[in-house]
Parts: C-alpha cells; structure tokens; sequence
C-alpha cells in the first residue's frame, strides 16, 4: 500500500557537520529524521516514514488520513512543505525477512508427489504466494 503525507523541511547549520536537512511528518508523531543533503534528507524521510507506519499497524493503531500540505503550518523560518510518499509493501519487501512457519494441510498424494520430486515446501509455498499477490522478484 502507498502513502503520501505532507513533511516540513527545515535546514539549519551546525558548527561541525556544516548545514543539516530536517524533515518531520507532522501527521505521524515522533517522526522526524534528518540528512546532510536535501536529497539524503528524503531518503531517509522515506524510511522513517515506513518504519512509522509499520510499527503502528503491528500495535493495531489507526494510520491518521494525511493532512493537505496547504494546510501544513509553518514556522516563519525558511521552511519547505513537500509530499514524501512509501510503498509500504515495498519497504516490508526489503526490511522484513524474518522467516515464520506457518502449518498447511494439503492432500496426501501430492505430498507424496512433492516428495519423490524433491520439491521444497517452504519454495513452492513462496512462489504460489507471489504469483497469487502479483509480486515480481525476491525480496
């Protein structure tokens, strides 16, 4: 699933890493990252706004609607609102490759079958769910 919500960029120099590039998401507490560079600054928004969304959906919190950037208020200094978007499924590609087992019943003679053809349950089992989600490649 995708999500795009409203992010305010602040810059601001520090004496011994030069200017320093904050982005914060207003709608999703405690979200706020920083980069050296605009472009790093993003990056890593991208991620922290992932990891966010994430943690709340495995607590079972409600993901807030985005607010509309024109209505993103600012602080008079020069700060920028601009959109950061995350593919959620993408990111739990990437991130999330913990392993879980799961139990399947399946009939008998196809067990058999699988067996003697030296297939792998946990593979076959992957590969079906991919084509049935419609995902290409490997994590």
């Amino acid at each position: 699933m995708a999500y795009i919500f409203p992010a305010i960029l602040t810059s601001a120099t520090v004496d011994d890493r030069g200017t320093v590039y904050t982005i914060e998401i207003p709608d999703i507490p405690g979200c706020i990252t920083e980069g050296e560079s605009i472009s790093e600054a993003i990056s890593m928004a991208r991620e922290a706004l992932a990891g966010c969304i994430l943690a709340m959906k495995q607590a079972k919190e409600d993901i807030p609607a985005p607010t509309n950037y024109r209505d993103v208020v600012t602080s008079p200094d020069a700060e920028i609102v601009t959109l950061i978007d995350v593919d959620l499924n993408d990111y739990i590609r990437r991130k999330e490759t913990k392993s879980i087992i799961k139990t399947v019943s399946l009939p008998q003679w196809l067990a058999i079958m699988a067996e003697e053809a030296g297939i792998s349950y946990s593979q076959a089992l992957q590969n079906a769910l991919k084509r049935e989600l419609d995902i290409d490649g490997q994590p």
